[in-house]
């Protein structure tokens, strides 16, 4: 399900939120840990899957531009 967003008009504050589950697997002793992550954007309701934190970067790099700070939208 996508939903389109609607850009901030100039002068409004635009607001991301995001919900991040990680799952830790202890299944197997002999190996480290392993664990993995889902990342929700509340707004769209969308999620992705993730087992690298670049993923879940990536993901909200959808919605928020992180390095000027600015709404991808």
């Amino acid at each position: 399900m996508s939903t389109q967003l609607e850009p901030p008009v100039s002068g409004e504050n635009s607001l991301d939120s995001f919900v991040l589950r990680f799952v830790r697997e202890a299944d197997d002793v002999s190996r480290p840990t392993a664990w993995h992550g889902v990342i929700r954007h509340v707004q769209s309701n969308r999620e992705r899957a993730f087992n690298h934190w670049t993923d879940a970067v990536s993901f909200i790099n959808e919605f928020v531009n992180i390095v000027t700070g600015e709404s991808a939208a």
